[in-house]
């Protein structure tokens, strides 16, 4: 079969286009430093990377998880911290309102004092965290949880809900506690409970009559046990969130070692192959050049 001029200058072309094609390919590699650049160059790989880019992202939102979860728990430990303090204040107080050498100028003045740690108490209760939402109104985060009708009753409008994230794929973690688990059931020390902002109240009522009432300090102590309590839970969910976390970036570890092996470029080998294609490519134009040079009339 015969050649013409034509075909023979159009194959050199094409040549000399597809060596110009590969070596931009490896620039382009050498460039990005990734050996897939497309599904079409290894699709095995190309599907594996795209699963493990997947779990990469799923690991990476469990541990932004984890950070909004340990902050909003550091948050309520640190709210229910000042309200231990508080109550250990009241109780302080209390018993010093039992000594009987009081007067009831001074059991007012005491009164005048707990009646600043209820509000306290009141306003930590009602505490929001860095999103504004409501720490302690459950699934309610938009509604203020406790309200007080002006004449020593307290209302809790949050409801039981506890919030919960995924922190691990097979882990979630409670990031709240509702309120009328924390603040309205103390034991009453007799048999009952009571809130701790009646509580407080009843507390008050007692000393301005100059009569302290005998089961104050009882309820002081319940309502210090759920206070401990409460952040005991806290205290192990904080340390489940760490151990999870360090368990998340190590397992994002091996997949992004595992993605690197799929899809990186072996630097030295892309070196070799581009000083290699640069070298088919002049040979490739020193050739088109000779060929375009080839006429039955250079030899009439």
């Amino acid at each position: 079969m015969r050649l013409s001029s034509s075909q023979i200058y159009q194959q050199a072309v094409n040549a000399m286009l597809s060596k110009q094609a590969e070596l931009a390919k490896t620039q382009l590699q050498l460039a990005t430093g990734k050996r897939v650049l497309a599904p079409s160059d290894d699709p095995a790989a190309a599907t594996q990377v795209i699963n493990l880019n997947q779990a990469i992202e799923t690991t990476a939102q469990y541990q932004r998880n984890s950070d909004y979860a340990e902050t909003r728990l550091s948050i309520e430990e640190t709210v229910l911290a000042d309200v231990g303090n508080v109550l250990q204040r009241v109780r302080e107080l209390s018993v010093r309102a039992n000594n009987d050498t009081l007067s009831a100028g001074d059991r007012q003045a005491i009164a005048d004092e707990v009646r600043t740690n209820l509000d306290a108490v009141f306003q930590l209760a009602n505490n929001q965290d860095s999103s504004g939402e409501y720490l302690f109104s459950g699934y309610k985060t938009g509604t203020v949880p406790f309200t007080d009708d002006g004449s020593g009753n307290y209302t809790y409008q949050g409801d039981q809900g506890t919030r919960s994230l995924q922190v691990g794929a097979n882990r979630q973690v409670s990031i709240g506690d509702a309120g009328n688990d924390v603040f309205m059931k103390v034991d009453d020390g007799a048999g009952g409970t009571i809130n701790m902002f009646e509580m407080l109240n009843d507390i008050i009522t007692s000393l301005e009559a100059n009569n302290p009432t005998p089961t104050a300090l009882t309820q002081l102590d319940s309502a210090l046990d759920v206070v401990l309590s409460t952040r005991s839970t806290i205290g192990a969910r904080m340390n489940t969130i760490d151990a999870q976390r360090n368990a998340n970036d190590s397992f994002s570890l091996v997949l992004q070692e595992n993605r690197s092996k799929l899809e990186d470029l072996d630097y030295a080998e892309a070196v070799s192959k581009f000083e290699q294609q640069i070298l088919a490519l002049q040979a490739s134009q020193q050739s088109f050049v000779k060929i375009q040079g080839l006429s039955l009339f250079n030899y009439l």
